[in-house]
C-alpha cells in the first residue's frame, strides 16, 4: 500500500469513528428536545374559584409522578390557567398531567377544603405538546 493510501485508509478510519461518536451522542441529545415548551392549559368549570396547589406529570420509565413547581394560585371560576413547561425525563413518552387543587371550604372565609385531584388524558410529550385538564 502506498504512503497515500495508508494516509487516506487513516483519515477515513478517524472520520468513521468521529461519525460514530457523534451518532452516539446526538441520540440523547435529540430526545432531549423532544418534550420542551410543552403547552399546560388548566380550566376551571368547577363552579367556583379554586387554588392550584400542585402540578404534577407520569414519568413511565420511572413508573412515577414528578412535580413541576407551581406557585398557590387562585383561578377564578369559568377562567384558565396556562404555561409552559419543560417536562423533564419524559422525552416522546406517553404521559399524562395531574393537577391538585383546593375548593373554598362552604363555613369559614379564606379557608380551603380537602384536596381534589384532576387530570389530562395520555399523550406522547413532544416539543410544543399541548395538554388540557378540565376541573369539574
Amino acid at each position: 500500500m502506498s504512503p497515500i493510501s495508508r494516509k487516506f485508509a487513516a483519515a477515513m478510519v478517524a472520520l468513521a469513528a468521529a461519525l460514530a461518536g457523534a451518532a452516539l451522542t446526538a441520540g440523547p441529545a435529540m430526545a432531549a428536545e423532544g418534550c420542551k415548551k410543552v403547552y399546560l392549559k388548566v380550566v376551571n368549570q368547577t363552579g367556583a374559584r379554586i387554588k392550584v396547589i400542585d402540578l404534577d406529570y407520569w414519568d413511565p420509565s420511572s413508573n412515577r409522578w414528578r412535580s413541576e413547581p407551581t406557585k398557590n394560585e387562585v383561578i377564578p371560576n369559568g377562567q384558565v390557567w396556562q404555561e409552559t413547561r419543560r417536562l423533564e425525563r419524559v422525552n416522546a413518552e406517553r404521559t399524562r398531567l395531574r393537577v391538585e387543587y383546593r375548593l373554598p371550604k362552604s363555613k369559614g372565609f379564606g379557608k380551603w377544603g380537602k384536596k381534589k385531584k384532576g387530570y389530562s388524558g395520555y399523550a406522547t410529550c413532544t416539543h410544543g405538546k399541548a395538554y388540557q385538564v378540565v376541573l369539574r
